[in-house]
């Protein structure tokens, strides 16, 4: 039966699911263990979107994806889906440090800057499925994964196949992808994927480029295999800068900065292994090296930027041992990263060397054939060797970490949880750092826990869900645009719960509806008692599909986000960001091996802003794009 999140029914619909019976083999899930297990019981709210799922969704991309799956805010402040800010349980600004994105487990949101997040590396034509756990994962992810987790698996070369896609829309916009996957023997496998994707986008100097090469080499041994991974990104934007409100009326679309831009290079190369140690046992193990060069230009209101880079090499060890003592399921590890890191600006350099090591340890235990209990352990350090204009500082911290959860099942369709999570996140070096106005070097790092506990009910016609959560954070590190200064929020907390409902109202329509609620508040210090920016209260979904036979499909999908304050806004008292509701509207056909897709954002043409930002020099936002269109052609055999 597939593992459905507390809030499946605004995901993506699961169709297997609804379909399954009892003697279904369960999914596999890797996030609850960083293993590949079946039907693993892991005491969170989760999600698994599969790859049928993600090709009916029409999707282009993993921003888009994500915006239909309840507990995850999407805002996009550039408009090419690249750089948006993915917000799990309410941090705003911020959301991208507090949440991990992983591709077959490795994180792509660095540890040592805010300004990157890599979206565009992940292609939805190369993923096998999409794993989502909400609220707290600190005990087998570590730093970041205080809001929860998106984990993207992509496929392995098992099959031979071909496929191929050409689609089109506005702005200009296009994409040209092709793809192939073939077996070189019984043992061997090989897959290589290519793209590239122009567009102007909505905002007048706005226009984006993606450029990427994926290979995978995979080769089968007794007990095992073992991999090769490659990727090749050249990712171009325009950033055109928020508009403040008399220029939002007079023109939404145009650029304050015609200048500014963002121009990524990454190349990344990891070797990995997965090995049977007998019977119970087996050890897996990662070796990724990175290479990030950005060129850019970024201005301020009276400030214009000027030609600046940004260099990040980084590598990655990430062994571990999975295996059963009796009944017990055992995960021990460690983590090992050091990244040497290089911006250069006018203001001078900002550098560091940083070294991030961690041991970690969970076991699920059943206590009986209804009830489980999860518990973990994590010890963190963190070596910080930075240069800030010439200005050396160490700073060195660690943290330990524990975690605390149950699952129990009444019954089959019944799923009960509970759990305590200790969490934590290392300030950034752009956090520790404020060469402009000279603030001292040395945030404190964030630390936090997170409990919470959900319901869900399962039956092959119907999902419903409940969850609520309380997350409590001491020096949470964001960002102040007034004083132009990163900060610590002494103490800081979220309450909230959100509720769903899937339902399959006959063999051709469903149905799905849910609500998400976050009250996030500053609970000490200067602003106490102010909610966090950029984080709406209210937030829901609504989507109906018609199939009326398996090889169309029919969806609407309906968005409503509330009032959430400015950006930097800490005493809440600027104009809040509006409240907007968002349609869309996609539909596919299949024709043998080909399918045919088109796609209709903002169907109403609504006219808002997703993000903006209070400083000191006004209130700017960031218009969202209105009506849009996108349509497509891909081909696809499989052996």
């Amino acid at each position: 039966m597939c593992i459905r999140s507390l809030a499946i029914g605004l995901s993506i619909v699961c169709q297997t699911a609804l379909a399954a019976t009892p003697t279904t083999l369960p999914p596999v899930f890797v996030s609850g263990a960083r293993s590949a297990e079946h039907g693993l019981d892991m005491p969170a709210a989760t999600t698994l979107i599969g790859r049928r799922e993600i090709a009916d969704s029409g999707a282009r991309d993993l921003e888009e994806l994500l915006r239909r799956v309840p507990g995850i805010h999407v805002a996009d402040s550039i408009g090419d889906g690249g750089s948006a800010n993915i917000d799990m349980r309410g941090f705003g600004s911020t959301a991208n440090s507090n949440v991990v994105i992983l591709v077959n487990g490795r994180k792509i949101n660095p540890a040592t800057d805010s300004a990157t997040l890599y979206l565009n590396s992940i292609d939805l034509e190369n993923v096998e499925q999409i794993e989502i756990v909400e609220g707290s994962a600190g005990i087998l992810y570590g730093n970041q994964a205080v809001g929860g987790l998106i984990n993207v698996i992509t496929r392995r070369p098992d099959a031979r196949s071909l496929n191929a896609k050409l689609g089109g829309g506005s702005y200009d916009g296009w994409e040209l992808l092709a793809g192939l996957t073939e077996r070189l023997g019984q043992q061997v496998g090989l897959s290589v994927q290519a793209t590239r994707r122009e567009s102007d986008n909505y905002r007048e100097r706005n226009a984006s480029r993606v450029q990427r090469v994926d290979a995978r080499l995979e080769v089968d041994h007794q007990g095992g295999f073992s991999y090769v991974d490659a990727q090749l990104l050249d990712d171009y934007v325009q950033t055109p800068g928020a508009l403040f409100a008399s220029e939002l009326a007079a023109d939404r679309r145009q650029a304050v900065f015609p200048n500014d831009y963002f121009d990524t290079t990454s190349q990344v190369l990891r070797i990995g292994i997965e090995q049977a140690l007998g019977a119970l046992w087996r050890i897996e193990a990662e070796l990724a090296v990175r290479d990030d060069q950005r060129e850019f230009v970024q201005s301020f209101r009276g400030f214009p930027g000027t030609p600046s880079t940004q260099d990040r090499d980084t590598i990655e060890l990430t062994p571990r041992l999975i295996g059963r003592f009796g009944d017990d399921l055992v995960t021990l590890g460690a983590d090992l990263q050091r990244t040497d890191y290089l911006l250069l600006t006018a203001f001078g350099p900002q550098g560091i060397a940083q070294v991030i090591a961690a041991l970690y340890g969970q076991v699920m235990h059943p206590i009986s054939s209804k009830l489980s209990v999860t518990a973990g352990l994590r010890h963190a350090q963190v070596q910080n060797d930075i240069n800030n204009g010439g200005i050396p500082v160490d700073l060195d911290d660690s943290v330990t970490v524990g975690s605390l959860g149950l699952v129990y099942r009444p019954e089959p369709a019944w799923r009960l949880f509970a759990r305590a999570d200790q969490n934590y996140r290392f300030a950034k070096v752009d956090e520790h750092t404020n060469v402009p106005f000279g603030q001292p070097v040395g945030l404190k790092n964030q630390r936090g826990v997170s409990y919470e506990a959900g319901a869900e009910l399962t039956s092959n016609a119907y999902g419903l869900g409940v969850r609520a959560y309380r997350l409590d954070l001491e020096d949470e590190i964001s960002f102040d645009a007034v004083t132009f200064s990163n900060v610590n929020l002494p103490r800081s907390r979220r309450l909230g719960f959100g509720l769903s409902a899937d339902i399959a109202m006959s063999p051709t329509v469903q149905l799905g509806a849910g609500y998400d609620y976050i009250d996030s508040e500053i609970t000490s210090g200067t602003h106490s008692g102010s909610s966090v920016p950029l984080v709406p209260v209210h937030k829901a979904n609504l989507y109906a599909e018609y199939r009326p036979q398996d090889d169309w499909l029919l969806r609407l999908d309906v968005a409503y986000v509330g009032e959430q304050y400015l950006g930097s806004d800490y005493a809440n008292t600027a104009p809040p960001l509006d409240a907007y509701t968002v349609a869309d509207l996609s539909a596919h056909r299949d024709l043998g091996d080909w399918r045919l897709s088109a796609r209709i954002n903002n169907l109403f043409g609504a006219r808002y802003s997703e993000t903006g930002a209070s400083s000191f020099a006004g209130n700017g936002y960031n218009p969202a794009p209105e009506r849009n269109f996108w349509v497509e052609a891909s081909y696809r055999f499989e052996e």
